[in-house]
């Protein structure tokens, strides 16, 4: 079956359940906008930004101010303390709790990141319900049970991406705990994975190529606003981060983020940058793919979103147990869903981010993407197996950026 035919039948599934439910609004929008859907209490499915800067956090542990592991085995002491040093970040960069847009969560176990949308919750008004990503991994402090990062609406104005560092929560001195994004258009850039030693080869080479494509947009590495790095171990994430700082010289390094995957291959790595508004007139989103090259049937090596109106999607999985390919059918069908309420399509898809656990998992993605998207626009992305994903007895889980069809 062909994308085309494919992606109408879950189009026309999908537009049949949205003639049950109000029409997506065209006029003037809030500037953040929550779609709970069928989300569990305290997320949303989608949550649409619009016009607004945003405020990109580094992965934040469970450390106090001294740079202590807090509540050694207590997951509630620990997400506590991590969500005290995001709300230290967030306010240090004109930003809030209060204006949550996305929140990933890294934990060592479904229990945990349940209980880390219960304590945020008990922080937030009911209104406000970020799109929520979890992932299972061991995190860079062995002994830390969970970490998050975030993406914030922010109060702060500027042309130009403003790296922050908060004081009062522990890190290196060398390293932004937070950057901010201007509003306009963004680039996502997909994962680059690596051979070789970790920092001084892998990372370099990896690092090295994104900053070439960055060269390529005629971006620099002061546009950066987060790195996200999947590496094996979590444990070498020190020794990872001297090597990022080494290639932001003269500069803070940007709000990093770590990831412990299982491959064969030491290291990935992607970045998200700020792209310039322009006033020549564009597509809302563009597809590249630098010269040297080749292009993919499946992901795009980045996606430049020259639009204000951004659509994050919280991490989906299987509404059931099955195989790998049962799973992604019922995740794509969840996608195209989501899609048609929040006014986008398979078309207008920025970033993916694919979780899985296992083998099976990992084919099923790789069968049903060329399906489901349009040869020359694929979203960029990034393949991640790692120790679990978003829901027990699943093996894999995907979340989205998107962007309107109008």
């Amino acid at each position: 079956m062909s994308w085309r035919s494919t992606a109408a039948a879950l189009m026309t599934c999908c537009l049949a359940t949205a003639a049950h439910c109000p029409a997506v609004e065209q006029p003037a929008e809030p500037s953040v906008r929550y779609l709970p859907l069928d989300a569990p209490a305290g997320m949303s499915q989608a949550v649409v930004v619009q016009g607004q800067p945003l405020v990109y956090t580094r992965q934040l542990l469970p450390l106090d101010g001294d740079g202590k592991l807090v509540g050694d085995g207590s997951a509630d002491r620990q997400i506590e303390q991590v969500l005290d040093n995001l709300e230290a970040v967030l306010d240090a960069s004109g930003s809030s709790l209060g204006k949550l847009v996305r929140l990933n969560v890294y934990a060592l176990s479904h229990q945990t990141a349940d209980r880390v949308r219960e304590l945020l919750g008990k922080r937030l008004d009911p209104a406000v319900r970020p799109a929520i990503t979890v992932v299972l991994t061991p995190l860079p402090d062995r002994n830390a049970l969970m970490a998050v990062d975030a993406i914030a609406v922010t109060a702060e104005k500027g042309t130009a991406v403003v790296l922050k560092r908060c004081e009062s929560v522990v890190g290196d001195k060398d390293c932004a705990d937070a950057a901010v994004l201007p509003g306009g258009g963004v680039a996502y850039l997909s994962g680059v994975p690596q051979q070789g030693g970790l920092a001084a080869s892998a990372v370099a080479r990896s690092l090295s190529t994104l900053l070439k494509t960055l060269d390529h947009l005629k971006l620099t590495p002061a546009d950066v606003v987060q790195v996200k790095v999947f590496l094996s171990p979590a444990s070498s994430a020190d020794e990872v981060l001297a090597e990022v700082k080494r290639l932001f010289p003269g500069q803070l390094a940007p709000p990093v983020v770590f990831v412990e995957w299982i491959a064969s291959v030491p290291v990935e790595i992607e970045l998200v940058a700020q792209l310039p508004t322009t006033d020549e007139p564009a597509e809302s989103i563009e597809y590249y793919n630098p010269p040297e090259m080749k292009p993919s049937p499946t992901f795009s090596r980045v996606a430049l979103v020259r639009t204000d109106r951004q659509i994050y999607i919280s991490g989906l999985s299987a509404r059931a147990p099955g195989d790998g390919e049962a799973q992604a059918r019922d995740v794509f069908a969840q996608l195209a869903s989501i899609l048609t309420e929040t006014g986008s399509d398979m078309l207008h898809l920025a970033k993916a981010t694919y979780y899985v656990s296992d083998d099976d998992a990992s084919r099923a993605f790789d069968k049903l993407r060329p399906e489901l998207f349009a040869p020359d626009r694929p979203p960029a992305a990034s393949k991640v197996t790692l120790h679990g994903v978003g829901q027990p007895n699943r093996t894999l889980s995907m979340d989205m950026i998107a962007v309107g069809s109008n």
